[in-house]
């Protein structure tokens, strides 16, 4: 028998989680603060909860996903919701740091409630497609016992450990690097369209760069790994070139440059450090210092 979903939130995100259980014929049932923004799963033929505390009472699994952690907990404070909660699980959906995960499944445990935390690496549009990937952290036990609900959000659903907080840390780090390259590949559009050359042909461009870009991250974690800094190939002066022209540029055309300004100021400080002749992957000493040591259990 299939485990009964209520799914908190139902904006586009959890509307698009909400849809993907009714397609797969989970008993769903949804509640949002604005109750309009439920009508269209009504229509699919989910049951609409008239309170939070209906919604959470009426099945095994409770999906939150809300803009961000605090009004997630600002929602199932209130007493009833808290004591429908009880021995029951409860997966968060919605964007936050691993320390909020942790204060949460703290909060969780102190009141009965089985806890997942997640991160949603996707858009709406990709819910319920086999490229689709969540990472979840928490106890196994629990994930394995709500896995057919979760597997049917999407195909790459990936469980990262009992640490609860290394879901959302993989999420932080994936954004990190995706918004990094988004950022990049404008900036090289801007570059290219005041050049002249068509946006197309900077597109090919990217893809051909993809392959070899995929090599050098490899060696960077590598490199990273062994502690070993050495400048084998392509040093901190020979990439340092590279913000460097680029500000040059931006400047003689009254364009911004506050990106290529920052990785500039890090390269700065490696090479006043006489790190010069250091692999790129030294700049991970620069950008990580004063940080603490690991969180044991995250």
């Amino acid at each position: 028998m299939q485990q009964s979903v209520t799914v908190v939130g139902t904006g586009r995100m959890g509307s698009a989680l909400a849809t993907a259980l009714l397609r797969e014929r989970f008993p769903t049932t949804v509640w949002n603060r604005t109750p309009s923004k439920t009508e269209p799963l009504a229509r699919l033929g989910a049951r609409v909860a008239a309170s939070l505390e209906d919604a959470v009472r009426l099945s095994d699994v409770v999906i939150l996903i809300v803009s961000n952690y605090s009004i997630g907990e600002q929602l199932l404070q209130p007493a009833d919701v808290v004591s429908a909660l009880a021995g029951k699980v409860l997966v968060q959906l919605s964007t936050g740091t691993p320390q909020e995960a942790r204060h949460m499944e703290s909060w969780a445990n102190q009141r009965g409630i089985a806890y997942l935390d997640g991160a949603i690496m996707s858009y709406p549009s990709g819910i319920g497609q086999p490229e689709c990937t969540i990472f979840y952290s928490g106890p196994k036990e629990v994930f394995d016992g709500v896995r057919p609900v979760l597997m049917t959000f999407g195909g790459n659903t990936t469980y990262v450990g009992s640490a609860v907080g290394h879901a959302s840390a993989f999420d932080m780090a994936g954004l990190t690097f995706v918004l990094g390259a988004m950022f990049g590949f404008v900036g090289g559009y801007v570059i290219c369209t005041q050049e002249g050359l068509p946006g197309k042909a900077f597109m090919d461009s990217v893809k051909s760069l993809l392959p070899a870009t995929e090599g050098i991250l490899a060696g960077i974690a590598a490199t990273i790994e062994s502690g070993r800094y050495a400048g084998d190939e392509a040093t901190i002066d020979a990439w340092s070139v590279g913000p460097r022209e680029f500000i040059e540029w931006c400047n003689e055309r009254g364009i911004r440059h506050e990106i290529a300004s920052a990785q500039q100021k890090l390269f700065d400080e490696a090479m006043k450090t006489g790190q010069g002749e250091a692999d790129f992957a030294y700049l991970y000493e620069i950008m990580r210092k004063g940080a603490a040591e690991p969180t044991a259990g995250a």
